[in-house]
């Protein structure tokens, strides 16, 4: 098990550490809904062609693509 960290240490990285986890379980939200509602969508309207959802799919994708790139872009 590793050492814990100093008061110091732990103090000053606490905010990146706190930011992080909650852009984290953003993501993590963002992609489960995207797939709850995909799947949600598929069941209501399969009367509906496969290309349809393929680009509903693509397009969460893309978001996500999208989101991750204008993050590390600020780094």
């Amino acid at each position: 098990m590793a050492r814990p960290l100093p008061k110091d240490l732990e103090a000053r990285i606490a905010g990146a550490a706190k930011r992080a986890e909650v852009r984290s379980v953003g993501v993590f939200g963002f992609m489960l809904g995207t797939a709850f509602g995909f799947g949600l969508g598929a069941s209501f309207f399969s009367v509906i062609g496969g290309s349809v959802f393929f680009i509903i799919g693509a397009g969460g994708v893309a978001a996500l693509w999208f989101l991750a790139s204008k993050r590390s872009k600020k780094k």
